[in-house]
C-alpha cells in the first residue's frame, strides 16, 4: 500500500514552533497511531529543507538530506509521514518540484496555517528585528505596504511578503499537479485554549485522538516593544556579522536578558493605515480560501474584517523610551557579567549603551571588530 505524506509548509508566525515541538516530543505516541515524524527530529527536517532551497547551487549535495526523508516516506507501508517546516512556503517553482519529485508515488497533502493579519504584522516585525532588521515600528509599517515599483521594495517589504503571502505559495504547490489535497488551517484567536491549535492540526493531518503531552512543549518566546526596538538599534552596528554567527549569538542574548522583560513592556499596535492594510489582507485570505476550494480547518472568523477601525490611532505609537533603555541596559549588564567586568559602568546616553553593547556582543561571540 502506498504511503502518505503531510507537508506542513508554514506560514511563519502561525504557531509552527509549537506544532513542531508537539510532533517532535511525542514521536512514539504518533508512531503507534501510524504517523511518523520523518527524520525523527525537527532539526533533520530543517536542514533538508534549507538545503533544497539552496538549489540550483551544489545540486548533488543539497538534495541528499531531503532524499533521505523521501526514502523513509516510501517505506511507510500505508502509514503517514509528516514534515513541518515553515521555510517550505518560501519554495519557488524550481524548489517545489525538487521537494515533490522524490515523493512521486506517494499521496501528498499540504497543510498551511494562516493567522489574523492584525496579529501577524507586529509578530513579523519582531522576527525582522531579530534578524538584522533596522527599521523602527512606523517605518516598518509603511514599508510592508504594497509597492508597484520593484526598486522601492525594501528588505522589510520582501521578507514580510515572502513569509506572509500564503495564497501564492499554495498555488505554487498545487500547480505541480502532485499535491492530492490542500488544507488551510486558521490559527485560533487569543482567547482559545493553547491546545486548540494542535487539535486543528491533528484534524487537518488526519491524526486520530492520540494521547500526546502538550504541556511542556516549546513556543517561540515573544518580546516586548522596547526589546524589539533595542534589537533594531543594535543591528545597525552588526550588519557585517555572518548570518549563522549572528543568529546564534543574538538568540543567546535574547534568551538571557530580554525574554523575561516581556511582561513589563508594552506591545506595538497598528495605526489606522496599517489596520486598513491588515483588514484588506484578511479579506483577501478569506476570499482566496473560499474561491480556491481549499479544505478549511478552523473558521474564517479567525481572520476578522471589522467595519469599524476607530480604535486605531492615525499615527503609529512611539516606543516608550524607558522600555528601550531598560532593554539595552539589561543586555549590556548581562554581557558585562559574561566578560567578568562587573565593575564596568554603562554609558549614560541610550545610543552610547547600544553602541557599547554591540562591541561587547562582538567580543563575547568572537565576531571580530567593527568594520
Amino acid at each position: 500500500m502506498a504511503g502518505r505524506v503531510v507537508l506542513h509548509i508554514g506560514a511563519m508566525k502561525t504557531g509552527t514552533s509549537y506544532l513542531q515541538s508537539v510532533l517532535g516530543s511525542n514521536t512514539q505516541a504518533l508512531e503507534d497511531a501510524g504517523f511518523i515524524f520523518l527524520g525523527g527530529k525537527f532539526g533533520q527536517q530543517a536542514l533538508a529543507v534549507r538545503n533544497v532551497l539552496n538549489l540550483p547551487k551544489a545540486p548533488r549535495k543539497n538534495k541528499v538530506r531531503w532524499a533521505a526523508l523521501a526514502e523513509e516516506a516510501h517505506k511507510l507501508d500505508g502509514r503517514t509521514g509528516i514534515v513541518s517546516m515553515e521555510f517550505l512556503s518560501f519554495a519557488g517553482p524550481r524548489h517545489v518540484r525538487a521537494f515533490l519529485e522524490p515523493l512521486e508515488g506517494l499521496e501528498v497533502e499540504v497543510v498551511v496555517t494562516v493567522r489574523d493579519q492584525f496579529r501577524v504584522i507586529p509578530a513579523q516585525w519582531q522576527t525582522y528585528t531579530r534578524n538584522y532588521g533596522t527599521d523602527d515600528w512606523e517605518t516598518y509599517l509603511r514599508r510592508i505596504e504594497p509597492s508597484k515599483v520593484a526598486r522601492q521594495k525594501s528588505r522589510a517589504h520582501k521578507t514580510f511578503h515572502r513569509a506572509q503571502d500564503v495564497l501564492p505559495a499554495l498555488e505554487r504547490w498545487r500547480a505541480t499537479g502532485q499535491v492530492d489535497l490542500t488544507h488551510v488551517m486558521t490559527v485560533p484567536g487569543p482567547g482559545a485554549p493553547r491546545e486548540e491549535l494542535w487539535h486543528r492540526f491533528r484534524a487537518a493531518a488526519g491524526i486520530p485522538e492520540v494521547d500526546v503531552d502538550v504541556e511542556g512543549v516549546r513556543d517561540n518566546a515573544s518580546l516586548g516593544f522596547g526589546s524589539c526596538d533595542f534589537l533594531r538599534r543594535v543591528n545597525a552596528h552588526l550588519q557585517d556579522v555572518p548570518a549563522r554567527h549572528y543568529r546564534k549569538g543574538m538568540r543567546a542574548a535574547v534568551a538571557s536578558a530580554l525574554v523575561n522583560r516581556r511582561s513589563s513592556e508594552s506591545r506595538p499596535e497598528l495605526d489606522l493605515r496599517a489596520a486598513k492594510f491588515a483588514r484588506s489582507r484578511n479579506q483577501d485570505l478569506r476570499s482566496g480560501i473560499v474561491d480556491s476550494g481549499y479544505r478549511l480547518c478552523g473558521s474564517l472568523d479567525d481572520l476578522p474584517v471589522p467595519d469599524d477601525l476607530g480604535i486605531y490611532p492615525k499615527s503609529a505609537q512611539a516606543v516608550p523610551h524607558d522600555e528601550v533603555d531598560g532593554a539595552a541596559r539589561a543586555v549590556w549588564s548581562d554581557l558585562a557579567a559574561q566578560l567578568g567586568e562587573v565593575d564596568r559602568t554603562a554609558p549614560a546616553a541610550l545610543d552610547a549603551v547600544v553602541e557599547d553593547t554591540a562591541e561587547m556582543l562582538r567580543t563575547v561571540n568572537r565576531w571580530g571588530g567593527t568594520p
